[in-house]
């Protein structure tokens, strides 16, 4: 490895924050790094055949690992157990030998320099997945961007210019909102006296969360004000739990946010928007099909009886006419015994009922609908992976397991369910997005869900790229990028179309001191990189890289 990226990855594989990597990898020596530029020292013999790569040959190396013989594969490399190379293998980039699969290794973009070069894929090919494939951006649309100044944000802004999109940035200062502005967008800066404040959790009371929207009259304002009087078609969050709630708040009906990462914390809320649909529309919306499988909820909305839940009938009635295999969870063992008595017959293969699931777990089971609120992951790390642990152990493997025992199958030996059909009488998205099948499971609402407050774990939904579809408004998690995508993109770098900065060098020795930086927030640029072994900077190619370490040899310098 000639370089190496350094980004937040290694910070979160270090600090084991949301999951720990090493505790879930037995290795005596853990070596973190995700992606860089290398020189091809050996190629197997598979490699060899295909023809494409050859020893010696100068490639950009993408983070990216997975089964490449799984029939997923097809689908999306990233289904398959898709994993990031030195974040969660302990096997990556920071060092100086490294083996890759071969879709990892690309050709260098013609006109960067060698460390720009190995600087690059990892953020920025975040930033084209979560543009191009998860929002499908369109040319005259509009897009509000977290952190725009720095890092992703600035990545994300830049290319959403040259795309044709109307930028709104969220910066922290002035100074910062110039220089975007400078670049083509336009800026709310969080830090104005009218909004500093309002940049929050929403908070659970009734009375607080209309207060909290009131709160947010001006930033919508603002938003309108930058956008020809509307709120916008697409928004991407990556700042995390404090940013989210507003950035959700600004898309206009219909609108889609994506995000990647949550750097000021995991537990995340949101405001239901105004909107209704029917559970048909909303399956036809996520191109549902027959022999899905569907996990619903009955009992959140009854009648005076606690048993007839209209909306849950009709939920599961039309989940029958499009020949779904159905589970239903209940609240109580009433309501389940009142579903398994109305003849839906092999359409539902299994009734939960939460009710009877407390009785036989008793101090095992705990409901949490909504989750509980996370303490501060980098404050309280502890803290904050005890109580994860605890609703991992208590609400989602109990119940996950309960549902499971009707979906397994040999490719889905959990069972978990292609949709979850939530509902907007109660908050049980937490666990939605946990249960619902990784990568490709969706959850979809059909009800009113206006005013009301919502929350769920965000490195469900961002690491397994879930979806949560709402009859006025889209939530989507997005993760990295796969191989073809690192191949468009750099197509586009060679075209103009996607600028990469320079990054900040530092020496293999000073990687430490910059992952320290980072962690505090106290980094020099948005964009590090190591470098290993490159004998000066602003070098193109191999030709001068070669040349440059033999000018290096002959005088004699080390």
């Amino acid at each position: 490895m000639l370089t190496s990226e350094i980004n937040f990855n290694d910070i979160w594989g270090i600090q084991g924050i949301p999951v720990s990597q090493m505790e879930q990898n037995d290795q005596d020596v853990y070596i973190t790094g995700s992606g860089g530029l290398g020189l091809i020292v050996a190629v197997g013999s598979e490699v060899l055949r295909e023809g494409r790569l050859k020893v010696g040959d100068m490639v950009t190396v993408y983070s990216g690992q997975s089964d490449l013989l799984s029939p997923q594969a097809a689908l999306d490399p990233m289904f398959c157990d898709f994993r990031i190379q030195g974040y969660e293998t302990g096997d990556g980039s920071h060092q100086q030998f490294m083996v890759a699969q071969a879709p990892q290794c690309h050709k260098k973009p013609q006109d960067l320099t060698l460390e720009a070069a190995g600087s690059y894929v990892l953020n920025v090919g975040t930033v084209y997945r979560a543009l191009f494939t998860t929002l499908q951006i369109e040319s005259g649309k509009s897009i509000f961007i977290e952190g725009a100044a720095t890092g992703t944000g600035n990545e994300a802004l830049k290319i959403a210019i040259k795309s044709g999109l109307n930028v709104i940035g969220l910066v922290s200062s002035e100074e910062r909102g110039k220089q975007i502005e400078a670049k083509g967008a336009k800026y709310i800066n969080r830090k104005d006296k009218s909004l500093e404040k309002i940049f929050t959790k929403i908070p659970e009371k009734p009375s607080d969360i209309k207060k909290w929207a009131k709160d947010g009259e001006t930033f919508l304002k603002k938003v309108k004000s930058l956008n020809g009087g509307k709120l916008v078609d697409y928004a991407v969050s990556h700042a995390g739990e404090q940013s989210f709630p507003r950035t959700f708040q600004a898309l206009a009906q219909g609108g889609t946010l994506t995000f990647y990462g949550a750097s000021s914390g995991y537990h995340f809320t949101f405001l239901g928007k105004k909107g209704t649909s029917t559970p048909d529309a909303m399956l036809s919306k996520i191109r549902f099909r027959a022999n899905e499988s569907a996990l619903c909820y009955y009992g959140t909305s009854v009648d005076k009886s606690g048993i007839v839940d209209e909306v849950g009938l009709e939920i599961i009635e039309t989940l029958r006419e499009r020949k779904a295999r159905i589970v239903v969870a209940c609240y109580t063992d009433a309501q389940k015994e009142f579903i398994e008595s109305l003849g839906f017959g092999d359409a539902i293969k299994g009734v939960v009922s939460l009710e009877s699931m407390k009785r036989r777990y008793q101090d095992d089971f705990e409901w949490q609908a909504p989750m509980k609120a996370l303490p501060d992951a980098r404050k309280e790390t502890a803290k904050f992976k005890e109580a994860v642990q605890e609703f991992n152990e208590k609400t989602l493997k109990p119940f996950g397991s309960e549902v499971g025992k009707a979906l397994r199958s040999p490719d889905n030996p959990r069972g978990n369910p292609d949709i979850v059909f939530e509902r907007a009488g109660h908050d049980a998205l937490a666990v939605s997005t946990a249960v619902v099948k990784p990568f490709t499971g969706k959850v979809i609402y059909c009800e009113e869900m206006n005013g009301k407050r919502y929350s769920f774990y965000a490195p469900q939904v961002w690491m397994r790229q879930r979806r949560i579809y709402m009859p006025s408004a889209n939530i989507f998690g997005t993760h990295l990028c796969n191989a073809y995508e690192v191949s468009v993109m750099n197509d586009m770098v060679d075209a103009g179309l996607i600028e990469i900065s320079e990054p900040y060098v530092v020496s293999f020795d000073e990687i430490p001191q910059a992952h320290q930086d980072m962690w505090e927030n106290k980094h020099k640029a948005g964009n590090y990189v190591g470098n290993h072994c490159l004998p000066q900077l602003g070098l193109k190619t191999k030709e001068e890289l070669f040349n440059a370490w033999s000018l290096k040899i002959s005088m004699g310098r080390k």
